[in-house]
């Protein structure tokens, strides 16, 4: 995994280049917003003085009968209400609404990467998820962080002048500004806590979203009513939200503490400077005016530090969905590359050479000494059971994972030299799990084109034919054109529609160098994968530069592939055509005349109940 906290130096200048991002992108986003957000926060500095040193010259005005004294104090203060109030008040509205917009652009940046970075290991790792649930919950903060930033900063520069002002009149009131420390150094500890707390209860909030959205998803929920999952599934989600809430209310309270104890230090200090300047009133060392300031800046102080406190505690919010951000960039930079462009035409294929591979954090390979080449021009069929390794084997051949061991080549070039976006662009496929593209159905298949490129009509016709989808859109309302999903007023298809829409999408790219069917025609019945495999196989026999990967458990069509693999516990253990499988009477036989008896007596019933 990708660790940006390699050194303090390191993530510190991180921090710092994705705080001045964060700048630039909200002055892109409103120039005039952002000029005008920043004077208001310059101005703010200035007003809570202004408040403090107007009442000071009210009372020592109005003391020595002073009335043009008296008006200026007035003005002042009223000047300082304005600034206070109004100025506030437009401040946190130009913040909220800059905040929202650069907030869309923070999502979309952080939705390029996820979606853009060549592998899906990120997508696939329960630690990756969590970081990237965090951070999507955290783009908000993130949005807002530095002007947080610039608000404590401004607030503090406030303080300072607040507490030169109290030095006035007395230099031991200058140890008000120790006041607050408690309080900042506290809210750090609570925010610590707070983050901790967050990162702890990823895993469950995502866990309680998931089970939930599987009883309100129109593609889960009807097997979560009929099984009477629904329940079940509640109770669990329920539970997973249990547990992340009692971690963040165990939390909150221990945060809770930490901040109490700071404000009570502050209390008990700020308590024991009024009683300071009473005394030097008794005295005859400071006028009534200065206890005036003392108690407008002594409660301005306590609300100063109040605010740089929760503004530290957004950056410090904001400093967690900052931290993964960058590790998202770190490892989005990680796993770019420009590589080779891939061929376009194969020469010598594909090779694997004593390749394995590990997903990150299991105990053990999912692929072992994988020796296996595809030659141009063949028909490829992987076989074997269930967790044998053959979708892990497919994700390496596309360059949706990288061997974690031995080497894989293109043409002679190794995978890892090649160009990611080059290679997708030569694949393409359809597969058990595919995606209904609610789109009109000349979009839904021409998006399968390469690249930001879409299929011409005459190219989208083709596909259809060739994927046996041809007619039953030639019957659809507007052809080609019918828009597709009940949720947006269109038509809805069934399953096995569905999958040949999705079929059609992969048959788009004629001249791809691999194309693979991973189970694409599950929700066929047999005769019907079997007349489109046959078409398939007879259509691209003689293509010569292009491999054609099929992943099935219906040994029906098998046996039609040039080469077929049998794949058992991650390893290879028999290669071969058909006949020669056949004749070894090894696993690939025993799967093979397995199957074909069960058809048999499924046959042999019917026709005895006809």
């Amino acid at each position: 995994m990708t660790n940006v906290r390699t050194t303090g130096t390191g993530h510190l200048a991180g921090r710092g280049a994705v705080l001045r991002h964060l700048i630039r992108l909200t002055w892109r986003t409103d120039r005039t917003m952002t000029l005008l957000l920043t004077a208001l926060m310059l101005s703010q500095t200035a007003a809570v003085a202004l408040t403090g040193l107007s009442q000071r010259w009210l009372v020592d005005s109005v003391g020595l009968d002073a009335f043009a004294g008296v008006v200026a104090a007035v003005a002042a203060g009223a000047a300082g209400y304005a600034l206070t109030a109004a100025c506030g008040r437009v401040q946190a509205n130009i913040l909220i609404d800059l905040s929202d917009r650069v907030d869309v652009k923070i999502n979309e940046e952080v939705l390029t990467s996820i979606a853009t970075i060549p592998a899906i290991d990120h997508l696939e790792t329960p630690e990756y998820l969590n970081r990237l649930g965090v951070l999507r919950r955290g783009t908000r903060a993130l949005s807002a962080s530095a002007w947080r930033l610039a608000d404590a900063c401004a607030t503090v520069t406030s303080v300072v002048i607040s507490v030169w002002l109290l030095m006035d009149v007395s230099p031991l009131m200058g140890l008000l500004a120790l006041l607050t420390l408690p309080p900042l150094w506290t809210g750090h500890r609570a925010q610590a806590v707070l983050r901790e707390a967050r990162d702890a209860g990823a895993e469950h909030q995502r866990l309680e979203r998931a089970l939930h959205e599987l009883c309100v998803d129109a593609g889960t929920s009807q097997e979560a009513r009929i099984t009477g999952a629904g329940p079940v599934l509640d109770e669990e989600a329920d539970r997973a939200w249990t547990a992340s809430v009692r971690t963040l209310y165990s939390a909150d309270l221990v945060a809770s503490c930490w901040r109490l104890a700071g404000w009570a230090c502050f209390t008990a200090s700020y308590l024991g400077a009024l009683a300071l300047v009473l005394h030097l009133v008794l005295q005859g060392s400071a006028t009534l005016g200065d206890l005036m300031l003392a108690l407008t800046l002594g409660s301005r102080l306590r609300s100063q530090v109040r605010i740089t406190v929760d503004s530290l505690g957004k950056v410090s919010e904001a400093g967690q969905a900052l931290t993964h951000y960058l590790w998202l960039r770190a490892y989005a930079q990680d796993s770019a590359r420009p590589g080779a462009t891939a061929p376009h035409t194969l020469t010598d294929g594909i090779r694997l050479e004593k390749v394995s591979f590990t997903y990150p954090g299991a105990d053990g390979p999912a692929l072992s000494d994988i020796d296996l080449t595809l030659r141009p021009g063949t028909t490829v069929a992987l076989v074997g059971d269930n967790g044998a390794g053959k979708s892990t084997l497919v994700n390496l051949l596309t360059g949706m994972h990288e061997p974690t061991g031995g080497i894989m080549t293109v043409d002679g070039i190794a995978s890892a030299g090649l160009s990611p976006e080059s290679w997708r662009d030569r694949c393409t496929g359809a597969f058990q799990d595919f995606v209904a593209f609610e789109l009109p159905v000349r979009e839904s298949v021409a998006i399968g084109a390469p690249g930001d490129s879409t299929a011409p009509p005459d190219t989208v016709a083709d596909a259809l034919r060739r994927a046996g989808a041809d007619r039953f859109v030639a019957a659809l309302p507007d052809g080609s054109a019918t828009q597709l999903g009940r949720v947006h007023g269109g038509v809805e298809l069934s399953r096995g529609q569905w999958q040949r829409i999705a079929l059609a999408r992969a048959f788009v790219r004629r001249d791809a160098a691999l194309m693979v069917l991973d189970e694409p025609t599950a929700a066929l019945d047999p005769q019907a994968e079997h007349d489109l495999y046959e078409r398939f196989t007879h259509e691209t026999e003689g293509r010569g530069d292009g491999i054609s990967l099929l992943v099935t458990h219906r040994f029906s069509t098998v046996y039609m592939a040039d080469h077929i693999v049998v794949l058992e516990k991650g390893r290879v253990i028999e290669q071969g055509a058909h006949d020669v499988l056949m004749e070894r009477r090894g696993r690939y036989w025993k799967l093979y005349t397995t199957q074909a008896r069960g058809y048999a007596l499924s046959e042999a019933e019917q026709t005895e109940d006809r």
